[in-house]
């Protein structure tokens, strides 16, 4: 059994603390006239926070209340590890678009919506309202498209990959692995941590074995612990790049009682070099 030195339910809480006030200060801010795509690092933002408050809310436990009375109090732990996976992604959105400069920034972002878009344009709808919209989101597309094309980045991808984003592949060239190792993390820490994860969100046999032998409240809690754990190294992560985007979050990441927290779990790589430098020998 891992035990763990720190209180990870007080780090959490204090790091999600400190996410919700820099948040917060950007609510605020008013965007420059042609710069309204930069709206999305906040609602990307708010959608991790939410993730992340889910979370934590799974890992407190659950009681399923049966109309005969009788009560079951269970750990999630399923639940909490597929978001957690889904926290994760939106981490790295966040960090593929906003870590970039202004302009690959804006240009990343752009195929980014226009691949959201190309998704709406895909699907079978019923209704007029859903017709209109896809009408809609194809002008967009269009529009989108020819900015997309205009722009010198787009020499860095081959014909091949441009049809591919044509199609709405936004993730050409690239991967979460990938995006991961630029963003500090292990590349081993990486892989087995999130094909775990992915393995709990595609229901594999090793997910299904740990539900069924973590029969006791005291197992379930063990295992969600380790989910807790990457959410809170993903907290800070986000706090770091967040303040690398707004001078005012910046300050409060500076003054925050909640940054040697932040800083203690915004371990990278090369923190991590020893551990599976061990395991090969």
């Amino acid at each position: 059994m891992t035990t763990y030195i720190r209180s990870l339910e007080s780090d959490f809480h204090e790091l999600i603390e400190l996410m919700a006030a820099m948040i917060d200060a950007r609510a605020e801010s008013p965007i420059t006239p042609g710069m309204e795509w930069l709206n999305d690092i906040q609602t990307l933002s708010v959608k991790l926070f939410k993730q992340l408050c889910s979370t934590i809310s799974l890992a407190e436990g659950c009681i399923f209340q049966s109309t005969t009375g009788k009560e079951v109090g269970f750990i999630d732990q399923s639940s909490m590890f597929i978001l957690t996976r889904a926290a994760i992604e939106n981490f790295l959105v966040l960090h593929w678009i906003f870590s970039s400069p202004p302009e690959q920034a804006k240009f990343r972002h752009a195929l980014w919506q226009y691949a959201g878009l190309a998704d709406r344009v895909s699907l079978t709808t019923s209704t007029d309202e859903g017709r209109t919209k896809q009408a809609s989101a194809k002008t967009q597309m269009a529009e989108l498209f020819e900015v997309i094309e205009a722009s010198p980045l787009l020499s860095a991808y081959s014909a091949k990959e441009i049809k591919e984003l044509k199609k709405g592949n936004w993730r050409v060239g690239w991967s979460w692995g990938s995006e991961a190792m630029k963003a500090g993390f292990h590349k081993a820490y990486f892989d087995n941590m999130y094909g775990h994860l992915c393995g709990y969100s595609h229901s594999n046999y090793i997910s299904a074995m740990q539900i069924g032998q973590a029969q006791s409240y005291e197992d379930q809690e063990r295992l969600g612990r380790s989910g807790v754990q990457i959410c809170i190294h993903i907290m800070a992560h986000f706090v770091h790049l967040y303040a690398s985007t707004f001078p005012p979050a910046a300050e409060i990441l500076a003054t925050s009682p909640a940054k040697t927290t932040a800083e203690l779990w915004h371990f990278k790589a090369e923190h991590m070099d020893h551990v599976y430098d061990q395991k090969k020998t």
